[in-house]
């Protein structure tokens, strides 16, 4: 498996280097590249700059999201835990109610017999 992804590797590399220099090699292309690449640059700028000018507001927005994921996190986990405590009554009464029944039918059977 080693070898096979040396390969494949080498073939990537070469096929990089190949298409690079195809592009380098046509001047249309070159400076296609060096416009995209500076339109990048201009926009990695303007995001940068954006962050330091908000910088106070994306970190506070950021801490009031946390701070909001954090409350509906403890509200789920205290309706879960009600749930639970639901659950648990809802078996006990329906053991108790079984338990009931049978005692009342046993008693039927007891008066039917007399």
């Amino acid at each position: 498996m080693d070898k096979k992804c040396n390969t494949v590797c080498k073939g990537l590399w070469i096929g990089g280097a190949v298409a690079l220099s195809i592009v380098l090699a046509n001047k249309e292309r070159r400076t296609m590249l060096v416009t995209e690449l500076k339109r990048a640059k201009d926009g990695t700028s303007e995001v940068l700059g954006f962050i330091r000018d908000n910088r106070e507001q994306i970190f506070e927005q950021v801490r009031s999201t946390a701070s909001e994921v954090s409350n509906v996190i403890r509200d789920i986990s205290e309706d879960i835990r009600q749930i639970g405590e639901t659950a648990a009554h809802l078996k006990e009464s329906s053991e108790e109610i079984v338990k009931a029944t049978k005692d009342a039918a046993t008693e039927m059977k007891n008066l039917k017999q007399n």
